[in-house]
């Protein structure tokens, strides 16, 4: 089974050069006959339910995943922190598998532990900001502003979001602290974003071996895993 993960891409719209190179990866993920694709989150810089205006500035990549699911492609989607609440369109047009936090799945008979990871490293305070976000007072307020106004204000705060350089060896530190954790609980591999630091590494914890896998950035290096033939790559675009 060959299965390609992708994370934060940041996708900002039409003009964002980026949408066009990730609808190029997809696109060459049919060619090479993936199985499935494994997105960890923040693919938008932001998704709040699914809209007309969310529609017109993701057209690109959202046809591009509707050619994956075309081609038999399994689609699976992690939440992010720029992303959630992913509509009908992923769980109904696209029938993509939407986890809103983590889950254990398998893969060639090994226990994976798959998250975003920004529950994971962001503390109390995130948690509950990521509540209001999600919940139903925050989709009030969206439906009475309307869809434009929710983008332009959203884009305000993803770019708060984003301007955490400094912390990233921190939130690196706890994700693979994390990954330590869950190996010695049972996992064989954990595969976590939102550090945007690409790598596969080895852990060893209570006893067991494991792995521990970052997709990276496409908004960045534009890095990507590969898992084949019972391992884990780091690939680029």
């Amino acid at each position: 089974m060959k299965t390609a993960v992708v994370a934060d891409a940041h996708l900002k719209g039409l003009t964002d050069p980026n949408q066009a190179s990730l609808v190029k990866l997809l696109d060459g993920f049919i060619a090479n006959k993936l199985d499935a694709i494994i997105i960890l989150g923040d693919l938008f810089d932001f998704w709040r339910g699914f809209n007309q205006v969310v529609y017109h500035h993701y057209e690109p990549v959202l046809a591009a995943l509707l050619r994956l699911k075309a081609s038999g492609v399994k689609i699976i989607y992690f939440e992010g922190n720029h992303d959630f609440n992913m509509g009908g369109f992923f769980t109904g047009t696209l029938g993509a598998e939407v986890h809103k936090a983590s889950c254990e799945m398998e893969i060639d008979g090994k226990i994976i532990f798959c998250a975003h990871g920004d529950l994971i490293a962001g503390g109390l305070a995130h948690k509950v900001w990521k509540g209001f976000v999600t919940g139903w007072l925050c989709g009030l307020l969206v439906r009475l502003a309307g869809p434009e106004l929710t983008w332009k204000a959203a884009a305000m705060l993803s770019k708060k979001s984003r301007d955490y350089g400094g912390k990233k060896p921190r939130v690196e530190s706890v994700l693979r602290g994390c990954a330590k954790r869950m190996i010695g609980k049972g996992a064989d591999a954990v595969l976590l974003g939102h550090s945007h630091a690409a790598g596969v590494t080895k852990i060893e914890a209570e006893g067991r071996k494991g792995v521990y896998a970052n997709p990276g950035s496409w908004a960045g290096d534009k890095t990507y895993l590969v898992h084949e033939n019972g391992e884990f790559r780091v690939e680029s675009g």
